[in-house]
């Protein structure tokens, strides 16, 4: 089985995603970033709103820099040792895991 079924997730391609973002934050979702900036927050210090879309960058070049405009909060995993940086798909499942982890709690998901 696979979980294509049970969750809902959208590609937006790189050309559309400022006019995606705008028109999502319209509809009250919160834009997270997932991204290590100055700024950026600890993803475990982080409270996910049920409504929220998690934009992730490219794997060399992260989130390009005309989007972050459009993010209400860039997030970070904290990271020990030589390495700064994840696989992207591993910093989403992660990422994703917390939300779950934090809006389940009052569903049946977990």
């Amino acid at each position: 089985m696979t979980s294509e079924y049970w969750v809902d997730v959208l590609e937006v391609k790189q050309d559309n995603l400022e006019v995606y973002l705008e028109e999502v934050k319209k509809t009250g979702y919160t834009t997270v970033g997932l991204e290590q900036t100055a700024e950026s927050t600890k993803l475990h210090n982080y409270t996910f709103p049920k409504k929220c879309v998690l934009v992730l960058g490219n794997e060399k070049e992260g989130i390009p820099s005309r989007i972050f405009p459009f993010l209400d909060v860039c997030l970070e995993i904290p990271q020990f040792g030589l390495l700064r940086s994840l696989n992207v798909h591993v910093a989403g499942a992660i990422t994703i895991w917390e939300y779950v982890k934090q809006n389940s709690r009052t569903s049946a998901i977990v």
